[in-house]
């Protein structure tokens, strides 16, 4: 699993960044105040990322603090909260 992206910001969105790690593009969720924090594009990035597999799908959830991302994994671990559900909730 990959647990940590460092690269050139390529693409930022209120939910989701592009990430050039080593010429392959990584496309991350990321909830809002990641986003807000993040720099302009094509600056370095680190991201702590959370690999969430589903069946054939796997999707990569990004954080700038270890802090988010355990709150984030605390929340997946709620009867009824997805990932996507849990991002929401980290950016509300």
């Amino acid at each position: 699993m990959i647990g940590l992206l460092r690269g050139r910001l390529l693409e930022k969105r209120p939910n989701q960044v592009i990430l050039d790690v080593g010429g392959v593009g990584y496309l991350v969720a990321v909830p809002l105040s990641t986003f807000a924090a993040l720099g302009d594009l094509h600056a370095e990035v680190t991201l702590l990322i959370h690999t969430h597999v589903a069946g054939r799908r796997s999707c990569a959830y990004g954080f700038l603090s270890a802090r988010e991302k355990h709150f984030f994994e605390l929340l997946l671990g709620a009867s009824g909260v997805g990932p996507s559900l849990a991002l929401k909730i980290l950016s509300g």
